[in-house]
């Protein structure tokens, strides 16, 4: 067996870690944080949201971090743990964003909606479906758009 090493945040965690190019670790917890740990694994920064981060972060080509909170938010956060831009929904984000090979950021909402951000924070559009989307979208190798709702569909969008 190998050895192991734990970090206790405020709250449980449903979020899944996402690794950077530098081998940082981060992930989200139920008291509102996105933690980021150093290979070795003491932390590095933490960022806190309003809400629970059950969402899982996503990492951009550029390093900036985006990740959704039960605050009705996506966060995009610089490499060093800074604010770069929030975009606010009509309801929790806990769909993990997805990131298209042009930078366009995909999350899904409670507020019945799928978003596609720019990179700069701004709408690129939204597309209401008939439930909550908790499903976290998958970015085909052509580009497409697919994420499921609760309202029993399961929607693809084309480039």
């Amino acid at each position: 067996m190998g050895s192991g090493q734990s970090y206790k945040t405020g709250g449980f965690i449903n979020s899944s870690p996402a690794i950077g190019s530098d081998g940082a670790i981060y992930v989200g917890s139920n008291d509102g944080n996105l933690y980021t740990f150093n290979p070795d694994g003491t932390v590095k920064w933490s960022y806190k949201t309003g809400g629970v981060v059950g969402s899982s972060p996503a990492i951009g080509s550029d390093g900036t971090i985006y990740v959704g909170s039960d605050d009705d938010s996506v966060y995009a956060l610089n490499p060093s743990g800074t604010l770069k831009w929030s975009y606010k929904t009509g309801g929790e984000v806990d769909s993990s964003p997805a990131i298209g090979s042009d930078g366009t950021i995909y999350v899904g909402s409670y507020d019945d909606s799928v978003y596609a951000l720019n990179p700069n924070g701004t709408l690129k559009w939204s597309y209401k479906t008939g439930n909550k989307v908790f499903s976290s979208p998958a970015i085909g190798p052509n580009g497409g758009v697919y994420v499921g709702s609760e309202d029993y569909s399961f929607y693809a969008f084309s480039k």
